[in-house]
């Protein structure tokens, strides 16, 4: 039996077999330069799938075939060998299994323990902070916006319509302004948990995440710190940043969150409502949100150029710029699936009009400068390997470049 023959027997592919004839698993004759595979070869192969359903890893497995083929077991002190071998790897086993037998009766504990309801448990309502009302200007021509059938719980804003002479108009509903353009669900459809803001994180490898969490430190420390009154925004499509670091952000800090997806945003506000921070929550696309000119100190560029450019084919600093004070700054984090032109081309699947061509950091450096920007960094954070799926739409073993990088306004 040729090689790929004995492969496709025992359902696996021709690499391992070729291990294993390197590491002596398995003796195959050579004839004309080819293995070929006999009932021995049969016989062994049936042991060692039998060893590793026992949990014996191929170093073990090499040496129970050894001792097995040296003495045939007529040998009493190479038995009492084999059998001291299986008997530790018994009690490696129930030793395992009680571990896990623990693990399991703490897990029950703590599924028994969990709330009975994910509502927020501060009772504080939803809305928008009575004292950012003197940032709400009109995106269109930049007038105070007016505020009519305003209602006010526990100095915020809960509802109420915002409107201007030139003709725009928005409004305030459960503490969120709705813009024109919000949608109930997200237009960016590029990952499966994006509307569950969290588990975002969860469809990456694991060697994904570590780059994230780095890249998001990263740009913390970029931020300076201070107690004075800052306002930061982030969004639109932001992933976590916020939720990891917005403890470490003086109590003083404003926080403005904006997404197209009123279902993100809703996740947005009930996870903030836990950090007791005065946060703005406005829902629709950029070019409508009623935000006062360079009013923002801080913009967190979590994930929005990349995914905007998915969704758009844009970066959104067209929008983002204008609103940034002089010396105000840009933290952000760029995954470069640019490095990885299979899988980013993948991404059309989700985003038919995607042009990959735009998903360049030279290209949102271009765009922020073009914007009155100065680009003052890029730092890689590191690369993934290949040797593992990183993302879903991640062909072959394609590695993909992690970034941080900071703008500051001139």
């Amino acid at each position: 039996m040729k090689i790929g023959d004995f492969a496709r027997k025992y359902d696996m592919n021709v690499t391992t077999v070729r291990y294993y004839v390197e590491h002596a698993l398995l003796t195959p004759e050579r004839k004309n330069n080819q293995y070929v595979f006999n009932n021995s070869c049969t016989e062994d192969m049936e042991k060692i799938i039998r060893y590793k359903s026992l949990s014996f890893s191929l170093e073990e497995i090499e040496l129970l075939l050894f001792l097995e083929k040296t003495s045939k077991f007529k040998d009493r002190i190479v038995l009492d060998i084999f059998s001291s071998i299986l008997k530790n790897k018994k009690e490696a086993l129930e030793q395992k299994n009680q571990c896990i037998k623990n693990t399991i009766k703490e897990l029950t504990y703590e599924i028994e323990n969990l709330p009975h309801s994910c509502e927020s448990a501060k009772d504080d309502v939803n809305g928008i902070p009575f004292t950012f009302i003197p940032y709400m200007y009109c995106p269109i021509c930049s007038s105070p916006l007016r505020l009519e059938s305003a209602s006010l719980s526990n100095n915020k804003l809960t509802s109420g319509d915002l409107s201007c002479a030139c003709g725009y108009e928005s409004h305030i509903e459960d503490g969120v302004i709705l813009c024109d353009g919000y949608t109930q669900s997200t237009p960016f459809k590029a990952f499966k948990n994006i509307e569950s803001v969290v588990s975002i994180t969860e469809e990456f490898g694991k060697e994904y995440r570590i780059l994230i969490d780095k890249a998001y430190m990263w740009m913390y420390h970029q931020i300076p710190t201070g107690d004075e009154h800052r306002i930061v925004m982030a969004g639109p499509f932001t992933f976590n940043f916020l939720l990891k670091y917005c403890q470490e952000f003086s109590r003083n800090t404003t926080f403005v969150i904006i997404d197209p997806s009123l279902k993100r945003i809703s996740k947005m506000q009930k996870y903030m409502k836990e950090f007791d921070f005065q946060t703005v929550f406005i829902a629709g696309t950029l070019d409508k949100i009623p935000v006062r000119r360079e009013c923002i100190d801080i913009y967190a560029d979590d994930f929005s150029s990349v995914n905007c450019i998915f969704t758009y084919n844009k970066s959104p600093y067209r929008y983002i710029s204008p609103l940034i004070k002089k010396k105000g700054m840009v933290a952000g984090i760029f995954t470069d699936y640019g490095k990885a032109p299979k899988s980013i081309m993948n991404f059309k699947k989700d985003h038919p009009d995607f042009i990959p061509a735009n998903m360049s950091l030279p290209k949102i450096k271009k765009n922020i400068e073009e914007n009155g920007m100065k680009f003052a960094e890029s730092k890689l954070i590191g690369r993934t390997s290949g040797r593992e799926k990183e993302f879903r739409r991640q062909i072959d073993n394609e590695m993909i470049p992690v970034l941080g990088f900071r703008a500051v306004k001139k």
